[in-house]
């Protein structure tokens, strides 16, 4: 049963140079061509078996679409759709954008979760990063999304960035305590070839912080957001009791969700999909009502399986004890068991990506054999 919605919107004031996902500065299509996009792809999906539980808004910036365009697309989906046990619609916003009265009008369209591209409490950091917004602009926007009335509030921080230390990392905890919010998604900076970023280290211009101090970032931030009243319940994100992102968790859960828009992927009846990176494409692809699907794979087997424990050993809840037995020795002292399931060790989560490698590849090994 597909439970969730994902709607990119690929709108951008400016490229962020580290931003690997799709977004455009200087779009060919405009705003209001776009929604009319959307409009016919949600026509495609329509006699698919669904009970949507949540809607997320990603980008790009879906903040640079006015509530009333947000609206007119929510209004669609509702016409396209069983949302009638909706329980979190989220949307991405920067700093820069709305403000009290954009915010209580998309409270009142049902919008109950917002996630703010805040990245640095710190000038240094917004600087190092490439954001045009201010910290004054994230006070603003932080004030005045709790105005509001709305509660539900994610804010997003990166670290791990070039010359960061200590006291700017023990700064970005000391704004975020001025402010209620309930959720936090931490990412250690990545740095992606094909972006200006990545670009820019491979040609030696700056220098990342070294391992050793990354265990160390690692042991604050944990130690930190938890003296807040935040625990980790996914490597990169945090919640306060009950306020976990049940968007995210239809992802980690492969449970099943479709995805609109230029870029966006989906998942249902066991085969992942992802729709055509060129906005051209994307609509002409629409105009002739066909599906702008470029990547489709089924799923199953042995595949499934892999996907399960790949995601799953991303939440700290873990997957299921079952799994114990494609666990290598070797890779045992990084693992636990707890309430009957099985899950890496806080401490090496930072390793995690190497620790489920192994595992997949012990489950592969296990598999021939049979």
């Amino acid at each position: 049963m597909i439970k969730a919605i994902y709607i990119h919107i690929p709108f951008c004031y400016y490229k962020c140079p580290y931003c690997d996902f799709l977004s455009v500065v200087e779009s060919p299509i405009s705003k209001q061509e776009y929604i009319k996009a959307l409009f016919r792809e949600f026509e495609l999906y329509k006699d698919l078996e669904a009970c949507i539980e949540t809607v997320y808004f990603g980008g790009g910036t879906p903040s640079l679409l006015s509530p009333d365009e947000i609206g007119k697309i929510l209004e669609r989906l509702y016409k396209t759709f069983d949302l009638s046990r909706v329980k979190e619609i989220t949307l991405e916003c920067n700093p820069e954008t709305y403000r009290e009265m954009e915010f209580k009008e998309i409270k009142e369209l049902g919008i109950n979760r917002i996630s703010i591209g805040v990245q640095s409490f710190t000038e240094k950091g917004l600087k190092i990063l490439g954001r045009k917004h201010t910290l004054g602009d994230t006070y603003r926007c932080l004030e005045s999304v709790f105005s509001s009335g709305l509660e539900n509030v994610n804010v997003d921080l990166i670290w791990g960035f070039p010359s960061q230390n200590e006291e700017d990392l023990y700064r970005e905890f000391e704004e975020l305590e001025k402010f209620p919010v309930k959720h936090i998604s931490t990412y250690l900076l990545t740095l992606y070839d094909d972006t200006p970023m990545g670009i820019s280290y491979k040609k030696g211009k700056f220098k990342l912080p070294e391992e050793e101090k990354i265990d160390r970032f690692h042991k604050i931030l944990s130690e930190n957001l938890k003296r807040i009243g935040f625990e980790r319940y996914e490597i990169s994100n945090w919640a306060k009791e009950g306020y976990e992102c049940k968007h995210n968790l239809v992802y980690w859960k492969m449970e099943e969700f479709l995805g609109f828009g230029v870029s966006a992927w989906g998942f249902y009846e066991n085969n992942r999909y992802g729709n055509t990176r060129n906005i051209y494409k994307y609509f002409k692809l629409l105009e002739e009502k066909k599906t702008p699907i470029e990547h489709k794979v089924q799923i199953c087997g042995l595949e499934f399986e892999k996907e399960k424990v790949m995601l799953g050993l991303r939440l700290t809840e873990g997957i299921e004890n079952k799994y114990l037995q494609f666990v290598p020795e070797y890779i045992k002292e990084f693992m636990e068991v707890k309430n009957g399931r099985l899950r890496i060790k806080e401490e090496f989560l930072l390793t995690s990506n190497e620790i489920i490698a192994e595992i997949l590849k012990n489950m592969e090994l296990t598999f021939n054999e049979v």
